[in-house]
Formats: structure tokens, C-alpha cells, sequence
């Protein structure tokens, strides 16, 4: 349970960036509802962005009540990367084989974390 919390953790923040990238790519027209002098739309997905990295906050703090930091974090962080690389990929966005590299490169790093430890853990 734990785990599929860091899930829905990481899944807020990419959403909640996605939203954010999504409102900057928008553009308004004259006919617009302004709400406190902001086009509405765009004004409307950036609220959802906070509301999203809201979410996204409050599964990470649920999470972190099971899950050791040194742990949570990472594998919240990874989540978000490659959701995003995978939105990127969806949208048409240019994806250079270093990118790809850098993704992979982050999935062992996080399997690492989770593989058992060969000898005692060092406590610092």
C-alpha cells in the first residue's frame, strides 16, 4: 500500500507540471472570461496544477508514515521523471537517445535502492 501511495504521489506531480505546461501553451483570445485579469482556461489549469501537487502531497505524507525517506523519495521522483518523459513522448516532443539513457540510468539506480542489502545496513 505504501508503494502504490508513492505511485499516486508521483503521478500528481507530473500531472500537476503537465497542467502547468499545458496552461503556458495556451492561447487566449479576446472573447476569454478573465477571472482577476488572467484568461480563464489557462487560469483554470494552473488551479488544477495546485490542486494536483495538493493530492500529490498529501499521498506522499500517508506514504511516508511506511516508507524510510532514503526510499520514499527517490522512488516518488522517479515515478513523477518518468511519467513525464512518457507525456513527452506521447505529445510529440523530441527525445534524444541521452534522455533515454538518463531514464534508464534512473530506473537502476531505484531498483538499486530496493534490492536486498548483502551485509548490515550502515547507520550513520
Amino acid at each position: 500500500m505504501p508503494f502504490f501511495l508513492l505511485l499516486l504521489s508521483g503521478t500528481g506531480s507530473a500531472l500537476a507540471s503537465i497542467l502547468l505546461r499545458v496552461a503556458g501553451q495556451v492561447v487566449a483570445v479576446q472573447s476569454d472570461v478573465l477571472i482577476l485579469g488572467f484568461a480563464g482556461r489557462p487560469l483554470l489549469l494552473r488551479l488544477a496544477a495546485i490542486g494536483a501537487y495538493g493530492a500529490g502531497f498529501g499521498f506522499y505524507a500517508l506514504a511516508l508514515k511506511r516508507v524510510e525517506l532514503s526510499v520514499a523519495y527517490p522512488l516518488m521522483v522517479a515515478v513523477t521523471i518518468l511519467e513525464i518523459l512518457l507525456f513527452g513522448f506521447v505529445s510529440g516532443e523530441a527525445i534524444s537517445v541521452r534522455t533515454i539513457a538518463g531514464a534508464a540510468l534512473l530506473l537502476a539506480s531505484v531498483l538499486l535502492l530496493f534490492l536486498p542489502a548483502a551485509a548490515s545496513p550502515v547507520r550513520l
